[in-house]
């Protein structure tokens, strides 16, 4: 094929592949009843998309801390009359089709439609993705647009500096999607500095990143100014400074308080790439591995081969002259540093391992670039045998600024890994291309089979997918609520129940939630509230309420 028909034929495979699963994920979410025990905040989303809507509901003033676009953009779904779960199902699964389409752009900047077209694939079969794409939460909705935006930064950067006008703007949604898209601003602020020529950088592309910072100005201005109307706080900077100021010494998963496993998430690896054939993860990872390994052997004998070279020699910093022995010497220091960085993370505030992860990667291209192009005596970064090495740390950065953020965090949760991966994937694909292009293998007429290796890994990850959707199911929870819900719609006097946030959106009415678990402690909180009523979830001792009716798991109190 020729290259340009190439690119529109994989363009438009990805494109329907990554359609078809978004839709299908959309489908299966909406045609069961999965909103039970593990999406407890998908309710806040949907009470504050009740709100956008026009929905005065009292109480719950903790959703003004939530980040407000999927809310405000399932709103638009409820105002034409689609008032149900699905509405935020298919806000949050087109996220999906756009972040697995963002996948194989950021790709093709590197890799060809062949390695790029398998990353999206690898993206979109993730077993840890389809797990959490279209059920409500945000994390599959916020990354998508960190992908985009920093997609277009590189884009600004590299051949039209008009994308800048798309990049800020993008990064601030995904900012307001989940506050922790605030990240990719580091992360482009760090691609941008791993460029060599750093002040002829800021000269060349002043103007225009300053109009794209004016641009995502103009697009948070409207949120802003909804926060101001309504004097609602600034959710994100109370939930920065929440996190920030606590260590993760100890940290609770499902529930549970645990010591902090800085490992978590690298544990989980296999059952993030496919939770129900380790097979299928271990080929991945150990292929990938392999490519890996190679790609590091022959990046140190090239590192080697250039000190012998230029090791007498000097390099130029503005006017300054140093040894290039120098420059080595800060090349280790940074891979130092970027280790130590991940193992500060529960040592103090996770704002400081950032700190070092991100200026070790500054570190390492900057002194990597140095080396490269006095070696290979070439201007241009891009002339050398290393011409990718800004695109590369970026994208792995996206892996690590994550994987810190949430190896420091207080809960430990395997949907977090959703945001490191397309980093994830990223690392997988160059391994997979470094084994591939560094092996010989065997031709039959024209083909060459060691391309057979992606195309096989293909065929087992198809089995991913198939699986999850077979194994999606009702949680008994729903029913049991909606019956409860609608037993207790006409009664009068107050209720307070323990999944509050449930009720408030099967009522559409204010139904408080209570804070206590302790049945002594749990009687005073509803006597306090004056509640003639209790939903919970399980049998409680309470002096001043008795049982009454009892729908599945959910059982219903009433004052005595």
């Amino acid at each position: 094929m020729n290259n340009s028909f190439e690119n529109k034929m994989t363009t438009l495979a990805i494109a329907i592949f990554a359609l078809v699963i978004t839709a299908l994920c959309i489908y299966f979410n909406s045609t069961h009843n999965i909103l039970g025990h593990s999406y407890r905040d998908v309710f806040f989303y949907l009470i504050g998309a009740l709100r956008f809507s026009g929905v005065e509901i009292g109480g719950y003033k903790h959703i003004n801390y939530l980040p407000p676009l999927i809310p405000f953009l399932t709103s638009i779904l409820f105002r034409l009359g689609f008032v149900s779960e699905s509405s935020i199902f298919i806000t949050t699964g087109l996220f999906y089709f756009v972040g697995i389409m963002g996948m194989f752009y950021i790709l093709k900047l590197k890799f060809n439609n062949f390695y790029a077209f398998f990353g999206a694939f690898l993206y979109a079969t993730l077993s840890i993705n389809l797990t959490w794409v279209a059920n409500g939460t945000l994390d599959i909705s916020f990354i998508a647009l960190v992908i985009w935006a920093l997609y277009f930064f590189i884009q600004g950067v590299e051949s039209n500096q008009k994308y800048f006008y798309l990049a800020f703007p993008l990064g601030i949604l995904s900012f307001f999607t989940k506050y922790l898209g605030g990240l990719v601003f580091a992360i482009m602020i760090l691609y941008f500095l791993a460029k060599p020529d750093i002040l002829g950088n800021i000269k060349k592309h002043f103007k225009n990143i300053a109009g794209g910072i004016i641009a995502g100005a103009l697009t948070a201005l409207p949120f802003f100014t909804y926060y101001f109307i309504y004097n609602i706080p600034l959710g994100f900077l109370n939930q920065a400074g929440e996190v920030s100021s606590k260590t993760s010494t100890a940290a609770t998963h499902n529930g549970k308080l645990v010591g902090n496993d800085l490992f978590f998430y690298i544990k989980g690896l296999t059952s993030y790439i496919s939770s129900e054939r380790m097979i299928a993860s271990l080929v991945v990872l150990i292929i990938a591995g392999i490519g890996i390994c190679i790609a590091i052997y022959l990046f140190q004998d090239k590192l080697r081969d250039s000190f012998k070279k230029i090791k007498d020699d000097s390099i130029n910093v503005f006017r300054w002259k140093f040894n290039a022995k120098l420059f080595y010497l800060l090349f280790f220091v940074s891979v130092l540093i970027i280790l130590v960085s991940f193992f500060t993370a529960s040592l103090f505030s996770f704002i400081y391992s950032e700190i070092l992860v991100f200026a070790g990667m500054f570190l390492f291209s900057y002194s990597l670039n140095k080396i490269i192009l006095k070696s290979d005596s070439v201007d241009n970064i891009s002339d050398s045998s290393f011409p990718f090495i800004a695109f590369n740390i970026s994208m792995f950065a996206i892996f690590m600024a994550y994987l810190i953020f949430f190896s420091a965090h207080l809960v430990k949760a395997d949907r977090y890994f959703t945001s490191m991966a397309p980093g994830f994937v990223f690392i997988l694909i160059f391994g997979f291309e470094s084994l591939i292009t560094n092996i010989k293998g065997f031709k039959v007429k024209k083909y060459n089979l060691k391309y057979a290796i992606v195309l096989i890994v293909i065929l087992i990850m198809l089995y991913v997918p198939v699986v999850h959707f077979d194994a999606i199911s009702d949680d008994s929870l729903v029913s049991c609520e909606k019956n409860a819900g609608s037993w207790i719609s006409d009664k009068e006097g107050v209720v307070l129940a323990e999944r509050g946030c449930a009720y408030t959106w099967y009522l559409q009415k204010e139904m408080p939630s209570t804070r206590e678990s302790n049945s002594v402690l749990l009687d005073e909180e509803l006597l306090e509230n004056n509640a003639t009523w209790y939903i919970g979830l399980e049998d409680v001792n309470l002096t001043h309420y008795s049982k009454v009716k009892e729908f599945g798991k959910v059982s219903i109190y009433q004052r005595i």
